[in-house]
Order: C-alpha cells, then structure tokens, then sequence
C-alpha cells in the first residue's frame, strides 16, 4: 500500500526518476491489466473502475510513464475476462452456482442486461461494454443460453477494441488539452484518486451488502 501511495504521489508530482523506472512501469501495467480481467470475468469483481482505468492509461502514455504497446495488452486481458465470464455461465448456466453469482448483482443490473439481450441478442456486447456491472453480467447469460462460442468470441474480439481505444485515445487527448496542461497538479490528482475513490466504494459497497445478508434485521 505504501508502495502505491509512493507512486501516486510521484505521478501528481511528474517525478521522472521514480515514474521512468522499469520496475514503476510494470508494477503499474500489471494493475491494471489484472484490473480489466477480474472486472470483466467475474461477478463479485464487478464493482473495479474499468473506464477510469483506462483514461488513466491513456493519460499515462501521454506522459511517457506507459508505452502506447500495453493497448493491444488491454485488449487482450478484457477479450480473456470476458471470455471467461461466457465460460462460467456455458459451464454453469444451470447450476445453483450460476444464480448464487448473479445474487451479487443488483436487480437492476440485471433487468438492463436482460432486456438489451431481448432487444439486441449478441450484439447487446458492444453497448455493453460502457455500462458498468452489466458489462461483467452480459457474458455468464450470454453462456448460460448456449450460443455459438465462434459467434460470441468474434463479437468479444470487437467490443473489446471498440471499448480499449476510444477511452484510452480520450484520456491521452484530454491530457493535452490547454486547460489539464495549466492546471497538471489538479488534473493528475483527479485522474488518479478517481479509480482510486471508485474501488473504495465497490469494496465499502461490497462488506455493506455482505454483513447485511450475513445479520438480517429481525423487527
């Protein structure tokens, strides 16, 4: 943890000698890369900032701190989240494993996922990429309702480059803007802490839900 509030604090203040090293660079491509898998490919996992991650990434590259090659590295680790998230509802569409899954998922979610697939069938995945939580769900019902793993595979390798660069291509933009470039201290403290103040509320929102059910009230 110290090591992350280390980092943080180097890139709001552009300390090149801690961001340029070697070791910096793939401590933090290895985050976020782990970040976009467990996002995309599991349930209790959904509540990661995927989309801040990204902008983040791209304004990264902008400041020479990661190389524009961990793009085709981003595509990747979400096609593989979700292509995992397919296999968990193909594998275990009609097990009460499937239903405990989706049980971390608010009914909301839910219905918005369930009625883009009735409304757009596979395609449902290109839209759903910016929708967080649905985004995570969309697989596991696309796999539990047997189609074609070629079919769905082909749409996942499209949605997942139609997600990576436009957020990556907006975070490197809006890092060159006139106004993040006069105000870079404040403009880089927001792009960091906002994942940062995300995934503290996923995990808070997470332990809330968790003892609820654990200690329901009793009038």
């Amino acid at each position: 943890m110290e090591q992350l509030y280390q980092l943080a604090q180097a890139m709001i203040h552009n300390d090149l000698a801690v961001l340029s090293n070697p070791n910096v660079t793939l401590m933090v491509s290895g985050v976020i890369l782990f970040f976009l898998v467990m996002e995309n490919g599991f349930i209790p996992t959904a509540f990661l900032p995927g989309d801040t991650l990204l902008i983040l990434t791209g304004v990264l590259i902008s400041q020479d701190i990661l190389h524009m090659g961990i793009v085709p590295l981003l595509m990747v680790a979400t096609f593989i989240g979700t292509a995992l998230g397919y296999l968990q509802g193909y594998f275990l569409g009609h097990t009460q494993t499937y239903h405990n899954l989706l049980a971390h998922i608010d009914d909301k979610h839910q219905q918005k996922a369930h009625y883009l697939i009735d409304k757009y069938g596979i395609l449902t995945l290109l839209i759903a990429r910016y929708i967080p939580f649905v985004r995570t769900i969309y697989p596991y019902i696309i796999g539990a309702t047997g189609i074609s793993r070629s079919r769905f595979l082909m749409i996942n390798v499209v949605s997942s480059i139609l997600w990576i660069v436009p957020l990556v291509s907006f975070g490197y933009l809006i890092s060159h803007t006139k106004l993040a470039t006069q105000y870079q201290t404040q403009f880089m403290s927001i792009i960091i802490y906002l994942p940062v103040a995300l995934l503290l509320i996923g995990v808070a929102t997470l332990i809330y839900k968790w003892l609820s059910k654990k200690s329901p009230y009793k009038p």
